[in-house]
């Protein structure tokens, strides 16, 4: 194996889209390699772990630098060279940038991630390069009580993920309930490693208006946006928000606006020193006609984000992430052909949805029910007779995928409204 060129994939408990990742790999003549975190329970050698050269699952339920340091010396004692690594689980995109500094591989820095992933941080760069109005503040109990209007603010972790504790100011009973939430999130086995130490949330005033996610890449400083999801249904679940589904291309905003939400990230990836890489940008055109950033995450959005922007524009955001880690024109594939162009105004739409379930509630029936348009794909992640956990976060059960070309560019209401029974679920009462 002397010489063969691989790639590190970083799991988090087995999980993590490593098949599609093992795929886009293997299209280009790359070897994968993946170290994986242990899961809560134990349930074999995973359905593709005959399609890696190696898996080695750590003794602990999250990857720790240690972990990734010592792989990377058994790889390269053993011949294996290695052209980058790689993870879509976001607490351990600073894993992955350390291992690419060590590999000589182009990717942001440490630092880098650490500012995109730090809420606060992010919106004091935007707010310093007048790319921002939104104040936002560490959180602490004085300020807390001294707000007069709580639904004007938002409160949610400095760093982290899965919607947990993010949640309107006024939603809140009181200070101390952030740090029973976190507590809570730090005894969750299936997000361990993500919740540690010291409890750090922020305040921040809110965003009101209509939400979208701009998917993202960055190669050598220039910005290309491929593809802008509106969340079409948002809704609050006990201390979370659920994404529930999304559009492609947006369906209540014009292209001139969605145009200047394009500017806009542009604008804010540059102020952040983010020059290379796949994204996921959250943002919100407001009330006031203007965007605001919600977020940049340094990493794919999760869901049916990837397949769905495949389909809208012919872009596999996980193989052009790979393509910029490798970064040599000569190992890149031929370029992606685009989906065959549908009729109309040459646009291909998509929406997705996913399904949340109830935490604590015994899953007793599982059932499809399908609609006016067939569904493109589905996954339900649960099976009846099973306990869902206990937890302040969201609880992926199930999400579909469909090609909505045919229902033009606005989307019927009554379609989204159909689509929230296609997987029904019940529960032992």
């Amino acid at each position: 194996m002397a010489g063969n060129p691989g790639f590190l994939i970083l799991a988090h408990q087995l999980k993590t889209m490593v098949p599609p990742l093992v795929d886009a790999l293997r299209q280009r003549g790359i070897t994968p390699y993946v170290l994986s975190s242990r899961p809560a329970q134990d349930a074999g050698t995973p359905d593709w772990g005959s399609q890696v050269a190696a898996l080695h699952v750590t003794d602990g339920h999250a990857l720790r630098p240690a972990d990734v340091d010592a792989v990377l010396a058994r790889l390269s004692a053993t011949g294996v060279r290695l052209l980058g690594c790689i993870t879509v689980w976001d607490a351990y995109r600073e894993l992955m940038a350390s291992a690419n500094r060590s590999l000589g591989v182009g990717d942001l820095t440490e630092q880098t991630v650490r500012g995109l992933r730090d809420k606060l941080r992010m919106r004091e760069r935007l707010r310093e390069h007048g790319l921002s109005q939104v104040a936002a503040w560490p959180f602490d109990a004085e300020r807390y009580a001294g707000l007069t209007d709580p639904s004007r603010y938002f409160v949610k972790p400095r760093t982290g993920f899965a919607s947990l504790g993010a949640l309107r100011a006024d939603r809140l009973g009181d200070a101390a309930e952030l740090e029973r939430l976190w507590e809570r999130a730090a005894r969750d086995v299936a997000y361990a490693g993500a919740f540690e130490g010291t409890p750090s949330f922020l305040i921040e005033e809110f965003i009101d208006g209509v939400e979208c996610s701009f998917e993202v890449s960055v190669e050598h400083g220039s910005v290309s946006v491929h593809a802008v999801h509106e969340k079409v249904d948002l809704r609050e679940s006990g201390r979370t928000v659920l994404e529930n589904a999304c559009a492609c291309p947006p369906v209540s905003l014009d292209a001139a606006v969605v145009g200047h939400g394009v500017d806009q990230v542009t604008l804010a990836l540059k102020a952040l020193g983010v020059d290379t890489g796949v994204h996921h940008v959250e943002a919100r055109y407001t009330s006031g006609d203007a965007w605001e950033i919600v977020e940049v995450n340094p990493r794919i959005g999760g869901a049916y984000i990837v397949p769905s922007t495949r389909l809208h524009s012919g872009v596999d955001l996980l193989g052009r992430w790979v393509d910029l880690l490798v970064g040599d024109p000569s190992q890149l594939p031929a370029a992606e052909s685009p989906a065959a162009e549908p009729p109309g105004d040459g646009v291909r739409r998509t929406f997705f949805r996913v399904f949340f379930g109830e935490p604590g509630r015994h899953v007793a029936r599982l059932s499809r029910r399908p609609g006016r348009i067939e569904v493109l794909e589905d996954k339900v992640f649960v099976h009846e007779g099973d306990t869902l956990p206990h937890v302040d976060r969201e609880i992926f059960v199930g999400q579909a995928l469909w090609d909505v070309t045919a229902l033009g560019p606005d989307l019927p209401a009554d379609f989204v409204v159909e689509t929230e029974s296609y997987l029904e679920i019940g529960y032992r009462p």
